[in-house]
């Protein structure tokens, strides 16, 4: 077991995230807004569909900044709010993290598709 010790005044945070496994044979973990103290609490839904070989994620995500993902296969594409968006992906960590801009509605909900 790995133990650090935190100077006076300092923290960590820890996101744990179930990893679901999908039909396809892909992993994927939804960790939110990576600037936040409270991340996944941005996900206000969450579902998967499959239709092999390509397994989908839909998300409803309020909140703007850096948004990641954990995801086991190169996602194919990424919208939000049928808008493609770039993305990059980490295939050493599986991290997947695209932007979510300033919304103009308050209190608004993206449409989020990931196609892995």
């Amino acid at each position: 077991m790995v133990q650090e010790r935190l100077k006076p005044r300092e923290y960590e945070v820890f996101t744990i995230v179930p990893v679901m496994a999908l039909s396809s044979g892909s992993k994927f973990a939804p960790i939110g807004l990576t600037k936040m103290f409270n991340s996944g609490g941005v996900i206000k839904g969450l579902k998967c569909e499959t239709e092999n070989p390509v397994a989908t994620v839909i998300m409803k995500v309020r909140g703007c900044g850096p948004f990641g993902a954990y995801s086991s296969t190169k996602p194919q594409r990424i919208t939000v709010d049928s808008e493609e968006v770039e993305f990059k992906y980490e295939g050493e960590s599986g991290l997947v993290t695209f932007a979510l801009e300033v919304p103009v509605e308050e209190q608004y909900l993206w449409n989020i598709v990931i196609e892995l």
